[in-house]
């Protein structure tokens, strides 16, 4: 048991059994998040993405800038590279959120995050 409640594996996806509440939940110290109920099996740099673009909703960040917060070794890589992170990391978010994209690309800028609760 995972935050209390039953799970499934489903691919590289933790899907609960029982309903819980929506939204997105990360823990920095686990390095865990959980999206509307679905557990997300993220990598490192996944979680660290996931929390740059989350803790700015809305803001469209440039993949230079996503490289600074999200890779913190100065190692270097390719601006390319975000978005294989970004694809993958938009795979695992699709599960729980009924097919919606919630990372948007910004066409000549870069990425951001956007989620309507509503739906």
């Amino acid at each position: 048991m995972i935050f209390g409640f039953k799970q499934k594996l489903v691919g590289a996806l933790l899907i609960p059994l029982d309903d819980e509440t929506k939204g997105l939940r990360l823990n920095d110290d686990k390095y865990s998040a959980v999206f509307n109920n679905v557990v997300l099996d993220l990598t490192p740099v996944e979680f660290r993405l996931l929390k740059t673009l989350s803790d700015s909703p809305g803001r469209v960040f440039s993949r230079d800038q996503l490289i600074d917060r999200i890779y913190n070794d100065r190692r270097i890589v390719t601006d390319r590279t975000v978005d294989t992170h970004i694809k993958n990391l938009r795979k695992k978010m699709e599960y729980a959120y009924a097919g919606e994209e919630m990372i948007h690309s910004v066409y000549g800028v870069g990425y951001k995050l956007e989620v309507d609760w509503t739906k």
